[in-house]
């Protein structure tokens, strides 16, 4: 399983970015949060999106390191339960 490193600013400039990284992981993966210190709109639909297809697909998708930052950003916008998936979506 892969790791990708998430950068500070999860936001409008990142999301085509993102996009296109997750579309390139393998079928399984994990993310880490350490460093995110925002999370924007576009990027909290992708980071959804991928968690959807993971579930669809019997896969794995796990957020590791998630900063307070990130957790409370997720928490506001009703994504706390990305953090809760383990390691089978």
């Amino acid at each position: 399983m892969s790791v990708l490193s998430l950068p500070e600013m999860l936001d409008t400039s990142y999301a085509n970015t993102f996009a296109e990284l997750l579309r390139n992981e393998e079928k399984d993966f994990c993310l880490d949060g350490s460093r995110v210190v925002r999370v924007g709109g576009l990027c909290f639909q992708l980071l959804i999106s991928a968690y959807r297809t993971a579930q669809q697909q019997d896969a794995c998708f796990e957020i590791r390191n998630v900063s307070d930052a990130m957790r409370e950003s997720l928490r506001v916008m009703g994504g706390d339960f990305l953090l809760s998936a383990g390691e089978k979506a």
